[in-house]
Order: structure tokens, then C-alpha cells, then sequence
């Protein structure tokens, strides 16, 4: 039997990770038609049925969702493998890393230079990707993410615990009446991330409920930066780890407040560096690897 097109088989994944003919046209800048047509004529050639419609999506049969898991992971590798030929046909080697976000902007970006110094052919292209994934059915070829345990299967190296978390803000919000204890604090506006609701309790301590209650009083956000973003802006008081804000600590856009103490980090679990398995000790996912691992140790102490 002849194979599909990749284009035809390209529509089909696009169609079916989208749940739209209309969004999978957009994404791939042809008509929703052309779309329709070569997915129709799959369907004709091999004899079965991929989609239904139900409401205004298009919802894979069951042959339609095995078939597009297993050509999915396929058509990862193709485009892997021709982004690696383009770059390395360029004199370049491109790293595509996966990060949590937080990590990524606050710890790993302004460490980079020195990365690009030490290997000036390796380009590292960043992705957001807070959620486990498997490297089989991505581009990724490392990842950085938060969690308790390695992942089975790929060499993997615990980089950083999240260590202490201390409460800082603004000069301009400290101007008149700084606080001089904690329960001052509760008198300020406590900014939170959304993720961590118990990140200013926790930081309080202790078994008073009213002033529990009184901790998770405030904005929340969403972000990490964007709690970040709102304390230099002088909108409150915020309890980050200490690893993450160091620069804004140093350049002065964040003060940490001299009578509040440094508590654990509540979140529990390190961040890991993975990457896939090669056999080539020149690869470039072990050189980032080895230069991270050697920036954790030198911030560590």
C-alpha cells in the first residue's frame, strides 16, 4: 500500500489535537476546504472513519484517535530531525528545552550568557511547559521541572530545592510607617500566587486562626512575575523563595524586610533537569546539562 502524504497526515493531527477543520486552516494557512478534502480522501483510501461531529467540534472516532497517537509521535520526529539537519547545516545545534515557567524567567534566563559563551553553536530555544510530557511524542530534547522524583527512563539530575522563602516589597511602600514585627505585616496588603494560597499562613505560623484568616486576605495572580511585578510596583507585601528573586533583591526593586525571618519553602519537591538518551557524550543536551548542574552548585555556595 502507498503511504499518505505527509501533508495529508499533518492535517489529520492538526485536525484532530484542535477539534476544528476552521482552527486546523488557520494554523496550517490553507482553506478549511482543502482541509476537508484530504482528510475525506484518508478516509476513502484506507476505509475508515476519523471524525463525528458533535456540536461545533469534530471528535476522533476510536480507529481515529488510535491512528493519530501512533502517526503523532512519527510526525514529532520528522520535524525534529529536520530542524536538527537545518541547524546543524547552519554550523548550529538547536537545544529545544522545556522549563516551568517560574524557573525559566527568574533563575535560568539571566544565567544564559554564560551557556552561549562556553558554547557558542548551541542554540537554546525555551518553552513554557509547567505539565509532565513525554519526550516521545514532543520536540523537546531536555526539560526542567518541579517535582519529587526523576523521571524513569532518561538521565536525569536533581538541580535545586526551592529553599528558604522570605517576604518582601518595595521602598516605596515601606516610606512612613515601616513595619517593625510580623503582626505589622498583616496591617499591609499580602499579595499571593494563585497556586500557592497558604504560602503567607504558613509563613505566619502558628495555630491562630484569626490571624490565619487575616494571611490569605489580598490580590491573588496568577504568575509568579506577575506577583513579582506587583510588589516592585509597591502594591503590597509578597512571601517568595528566595532563589527567585534574588536579582530584584540585589538591584534594589525588591527589600527584604530585616525582621522577617526565612522560612521553608512549603512546596515540597526540587527541580530536575531530563533529557532524551544519547549515545554521543558531545551531545548537546549533556553539555547544557553539565553547565547547569555546575551554575546550581556554584549558586548554592
Amino acid at each position: 500500500m502507498r503511504l499518505p502524504s505527509l501533508m495529508a497526515l499533518q492535517m489529520l493531527e492538526c485536525a484532530a489535537r484542535l477539534g476544528s477543520f476552521t482552527r486546523a486552516a488557520a494554523e496550517l494557512n490553507v482553506t478549511e476546504s482543502a482541509i476537508s478534502r484530504q482528510i475525506q480522501a484518508l478516509e476513502d483510501r484506507l476505509g475508515v472513519r476519523f471524525f463525528e461531529r458533535v456540536r461545533q467540534r469534530v471528535v476522533l472516532t476510536p480507529d481515529g484517535d488510535r491512528y493519530v497517537r501512533e502517526i503523532r509521535a512519527e510526525l514529532k520526529a520528522i520535524e525534529r530531525a529536520t530542524k536538527d539537519l537545518a541547524s546543524r547545516a547552519g554550523g548550529m545545534e538547536v537545544l529545544e528545552l522545556a522549563v516551568v515557567p517560574t524557573f525559566a524567567t527568574q533563575w535560568l534566563i539571566p544565567r544564559l550568557a554564560g551557556f552561549r559563551a562556553e558554547h557558542p553553536r548551541i542554540v537554546v530555544n525555551i518553552h513554557a511547559r509547567p505539565e509532565p510530557f513525554h519526550f516521545a511524542d514532543s520536540l523537546f530534547d531536555a526539560a526542567i521541572y518541579f517535582g519529587d522524583a526523576a523521571w524513569e527512563g532518561h538521565p536525569s539530575a536533581m538541580l535545586t530545592e526551592e529553599g528558604l522563602s522570605i517576604p518582601v516589597c518595595s521602598r516605596q511602600l515601606l516610606q512612613g510607617k515601616p513595619p517593625r514585627k510580623r503582626e505589622d505585616l498583616l496591617k499591609l496588603p499580602l499579595l499571593h500566587l494563585a497556586s500557592r494560597p497558604d504560602a503567607w499562613p504558613d509563613w505566619f505560623g502558628g495555630d491562630d486562626e484569626a490571624v490565619r484568616r487575616k494571611a490569605r486576605l489580598g490580590p491573588r495572580y496568577d504568575l509568579f512575575t506577575m506577583v513579582t511585578g506587583a510588589a516592585i510596583c509597591g502594591l503590597g507585601v509578597a512571601v517568595l523563595p528566595e532563589m527567585m528573586v534574588r536579582s530584584e533583591l540585589e538591584s534594589g526593586r525588591l527589600v527584604a524586610l530585616p525582621f522577617a525571618e526565612p522560612v521553608e519553602s512549603a512546596r515540597q519537591g526540587a527541580y530536575f533537569l531530563t533529557y532524551r538518551q544519547k549515545n554521543d557524550q558531545t551531545d548537546k543536551a549533556a553539555l547544557f546539562a553539565d553547565w547547569l548542574l555546575r551554575q546550581c552548585a556554584a549558586a548554592q555556595g
